[in-house]
């Protein structure tokens, strides 16, 4: 099961690589970061910004804190030790992405960020991950989901009795999420972290259950 997450990393890498021209769903772009669907000229006056000018920008989605900890794992071994897991993420859409017509449901890829903390045992590790997912949500957002496949840094990888057998790590997520407040959104994740057997068959990883609240632009 652990090559599972290498297969969604290379349908994610070759997703965001697609050009956003193809002929069988009409392309849609996120909404753009606070209030740039009008942009102001030097004269003063605004504008509506084009289609086209969205279509292929790189927008801004949400950001905001995710809290999480360590639970048994659907993908080979169990953890040894327990971890907790604090850090800031943000989701950027990407300039690609698709809309059904008659229900308005979307479909694009986005790009979640986040830098933070892995806890256990009093051990810290400084830890950036990178993680393109492709997204399916409903009309202004209401409800979303989206699953992906990247990378993750550690400034430490051993805590106790495990080691996650080096820095570089492949992140897998599964994450589910809706606005119930005006302007914010709140959601649970699941996360994996491994390196499918780069350092090693002795090496272990952790599955992280995040729960996020963010701020939407």
């Amino acid at each position: 099961m652990r090559f599972f997450f290498l297969q969604i990393l290379t349908l994610s890498i070759l997703l965001t690589g697609m050009g956003s021209s193809l002929s069988w769903a009409e392309p849609v772009m996120i909404a753009m970061v606070g209030s740039r669907s009008n942009v102001a000229e030097t004269d003063g006056t605004e504008r509506v910004v084009s289609y086209e000018e969205q279509r292929n920008a790189i927008t801004l989605i949400r950001v905001g804190p995710r809290i999480g900890v360590s639970g048994k794992s659907p993908f080979g071994k169990d953890q040894i030790e327990d971890f907790q897991q604090y850090d800031v993420a943000a989701v950027l859409g990407l300039p690609l992405g698709w809309r059904e017509s008659l229900t308005g449901m979307r479909l694009d890829m986005r790009l979640h960020s986040s830098a933070g903390q892995l806890v256990s045992l009093g051990d810290t590790a400084f830890m950036v991950t990178v993680v393109p997912c492709l997204t399916l949500s409903t009309p202004n957002e209401a409800v979303s989901m989206d699953i992906g496949a990247g990378a993750g840094l550690f400034s430490r990888y051993k805590f106790g009795a495990q080691d996650f057998g080096g820095p570089a790590q492949i992140v897998g997520t599964i994450g589910f999420g809706m606005n119930l407040i005006s302007d914010f959104y709140t959601g649970y994740r699941f996360q994996h972290f491994s390196d499918a057997t780069m350092y090693g068959s002795k090496s272990l990883g952790v599955d992280i259950h995040l729960f996020e609240l963010n701020y939407r632009f």
